[in-house]
C-alpha cells in the first residue's frame, strides 16, 4: 500500500492539533483562571456585587392590587386567530394543470 506525502502529512498535522487541544481541554494546565478563587483577597467588583444583592433583599411587591375590583372587572380581549392552510408542500415545483411550455 502505498501512502502520498499530502496524505501522511495531513494524518501527521492531525494528530498534532488534536494531541493539543487534548493537552489545552483536558489537562487543566491552560490559563484559564479557576471560578472560585481559593486564599485570593476578595476583588472590588465582588463586594460591589455582593453589596448590590444585599440591597435588593428587602425588596417587597404590594400584592394587594390582584384582589382589587378594578383588577378583578378587566376583561380578556384577545381575538382568536383562524388556523389557515399552510400551502403546498413544495412550493417550486410544477403546478399541476398548467402547460409550463408556453
Amino acid at each position: 500500500m502505498k501512502f502520498d506525502t499530502n496524505t501522511t502529512l495531513l494524518v501527521i498535522g492531525t494528530l498534532i492539533v488534536a494531541a493539543g487541544a487534548y493537552w489545552y481541554f483536558f489537562t487543566g494546565t491552560g490559563s484559564e483562571t479557576p471560578l472560585t478563587p481559593s486564599g485570593d483577597p476578595i476583588h472590588q467588583a465582588q463586594m460591589q456585587f455582593e453589596m448590590l444583592v444585599g440591597e435588593l433583599k428587602p425588596i417587597s411587591f404590594d400584592t394587594g392590587i390582584f384582589s382589587d375590583a378594578r383588577f378583578n372587572a378587566l376583561v380578556d380581549i384577545t381575538t382568536a386567530i383562524a388556523p389557515e392552510s399552510a400551502g403546498r408542500v413544495d412550493p417550486l415545483a410544477p403546478i399541476p394543470g398548467v402547460n409550463e411550455t408556453e
